[in-house]
């Protein structure tokens, strides 16, 4: 909640700053990096904790593995991105240097390889802390940009900078461990062609989920311009910074899942049934309020200039619903072994996203966007699970958690 709250006033500080086209450079630019570089290594690492559950004697091979697996993939994610950048905006070559740069930082997120030992142990606050530190630093560093006058160059450097110091702080809290030495690879590669192999459906099933989230500032850029970009994308975070309280609540109850799991299969779907209570009606104690206030909050706190970004906002926050379920449907996948059906839903909507994106973006720039965000995140969240046989019991469950808060007071009223 800290995070979210100085996110918030640093993000509107940095896009009045910088304004619609800028802050929509920006944007752009950290949207093409996260389509790419942001799914390897969190595509990578519920299977990494499920293998390191299973085979707890070879954590260290494991996690070295892992770490190795993830910074060449990162690296030739890195060129790729670079690539569609100057296919995409060829006369754009301050957008080429800010993808490069943003890019740099993340491919430090080989790092966060480590940081799966801390997690699986539930040792969040060491981590949580190391996270905190790089963020309010960077926030500080920001504020220092805009005081100074900066370039927007330099806050893709921040941006950057970021990821590059809470990875380094992944490692050092690693190597406070026992028995945390380098472990070189086996014969052939061995456990990263096997970390590799389990892992593919859950990196492409998350490279559609990503695509959801960010092709269409990308799209926004490619046919209407960078300043729509930026009312956008002011926009979605509005939305987007409640996703750290669905992260934070699922990471936490994952173990929990898999123990649950083990046991039974009626305990199983009872603790994510709860699970998606939870987060269906946290989210919808966040979508009134911001759907009620969208446009006094976009122009008391961006001004006149983002006007347009109050409409989106209005229209944007009620995607917050499936984002959360999206969270939960993360682990059903890799707990119930289906990820090819992760790929399956998530390719369907990431293709409707893009459908839509097409049809109104051209008509309606951000409204069109947003539109298109919510229906496919719809789709990838929940009715899109009614579309294939290995998720129907999960939106049955989904549907089943929107009633139970008040099947639990029936029963324990009747039970008084």
């Amino acid at each position: 909640m800290v995070r979210m709250l100085v996110a918030f006033g640093v993000g509107i500080l940095v896009a009045r700053y910088l304004g619609p086209e800028l802050y929509g450079q920006l944007s752009y630019s950290l949207a093409l990096i996260l389509l790419l570089i942001g799914v390897a290594g969190p595509g990578m690492k519920d299977v990494i904790t499920q293998r390191v559950d299973q085979n707890k004697e070879e954590t260290t091979q494991i996690l070295w593995a892992s770490f190795r697996l993830m910074l060449v993939m990162n690296i030739i994610l890195l060129g790729i991105a670079f690539l569609i950048a100057v296919l995409l905006r060829p006369d754009q070559p301050v957008i080429w240097a800010m993808t490069v740069i943003i890019g740099l930082g993340n491919v430090f997120r080989a790092f966060e390889s480590f940081e799966i030992l801390f997690l699986y142990r539930l040792q969040m606050k060491r981590t949580v802390l190391i996270q905190a530190f790089s963020f309010f630093v960077i926030s500080a560093s920001k504020l220092i940009l805009i005081a100074a006058g900066a370039d927007v160059v330099l806050f893709s450097v921040a941006v950057g900078a970021e990821i590059l110091i809470t990875g380094i702080g992944f490692w050092w809290l690693y190597r406070k461990e026992k028995d945390s030495g380098y472990v070189t690879a086996k014969p052939g590669f061995a456990t990263e062609r096997i970390i590799l192999k389990t892992a593919l459906p859950a990196i492409g099933g998350l490279a559609f989920t990503v695509m959801l989230f960010k092709v269409d500032q990308v799209m926004l850029g490619w046919l209407s311009g960078d300043a729509d970009v930026g009312r956008y994308a002011i926009a979605a975070q509005f939305s987007e910074y409640w996703m750290y309280l669905a992260t934070a609540l699922v990471v936490s109850t994952y173990p929990n899942l898999l123990d649950a799991y083990g046991k039974s299969r009626e305990l199983f779907e009872l603790k994510f049934t709860r699970l998606c209570s939870v987060l269906i009606y946290g989210a919808l104690a966040i979508a009134i309020p911001v759907w009620l206030l969208g446009e006094w909050i976009i122009l008391f706190f961006l001004g006149d200039a983002f006007a347009d970004s109050a409409v989106i906002l209005g229209i944007h926050i009620w995607s917050v619903f499936f984002v959360f379920l999206l969270e939960a449907m993360k682990k059903y996948y890799v707990i119930e072994r289906i990820l090819p059906a992760f790929i399956k839903v998530t390719l369907f909507a990431a293709l409707l996203n893009i459908a839509l994106n097409l049809w109104l973006i051209p008509e309606m720039a951000g409204q069109g966007a947003a539109w298109a965000t919510v229906i496919s995140y719809g789709a990838a969240g929940f009715w899109g699970l009614l579309l294939f046989g290995e998720t129907r019991r999960a939106a049955l469950l989904i549907l089943k958690s929107v009633v139970y808060p008040f099947v639990w007071l029936l029963r324990r009223n009747h039970t008084s």
